[in-house]
């Protein structure tokens, strides 16, 4: 089938996605009488219908098990890290052994930068998304600060042209 730019062509296409039903897998917030179109990429999105339970299951782990859960619930916290390995090395592109899985992403940032941040007087500048997290943010202030500079010279944000 060839594409055509109608509203019939569409609307065919949609029915034939073998996507077109994940949706139905998250709870979809009504804002102003409208189911909500989600297009914010550095949030958690929407909620998946699935997470209450698997929320529930671990919370029941913690209090049959408190930190012994972390060997003896049905999926040991201790090897948590592990389970998610295979999967993200597929979507980052690199080998399993190349990828850990640890913290969340301002504590995983602000780790990097204490590693690699080695400014000098002339190379100093932090590249960040213009409007990042506020966590994000902070990391990137007391990075900046840590080293002796101030943070609104040394942190450039860069957003998209207009249109």
């Amino acid at each position: 089938m060839h594409y055509q730019n109608t509203p019939e062509f569409a609307k065919e296409m949609d029915e034939k996605d073998p996507l077109k039903d994940f949706r139905d897998k998250f709870y979809i917030p009504i804002i102003n009488k409208k189911p909500c179109i989600y297009f914010v990429g550095n949030s958690i999105g929407f909620k998946p219908k699935t997470k209450q339970y698997y929320i529930n299951h671990e919370l029941e782990n913690w209090a049959n098990y408190a930190v012994e859960a972390h060997f003896h619930a049905k999926i040991p916290w201790v090897d948590y890290h592990d389970i998610f390995v295979e999967p993200l090395s597929k979507i980052v592109g690199c080998l399993s052994h190349e990828v850990v899985v640890m913290n969340h992403l301002t504590v995983n940032l602000h780790l990097l930068l204490s590693t690699f941040y080695r400014p000098t007087k002339e190379r100093y500048k932090i590249i960040c998304e213009a409007k990042a997290f506020p966590s994000d943010q902070y990391a990137l202030h007391s990075q900046a600060t840590l080293h002796g500079f101030k943070a609104d010279d040394a942190i450039v944000e860069v957003a998209p042209r207009e249109g």
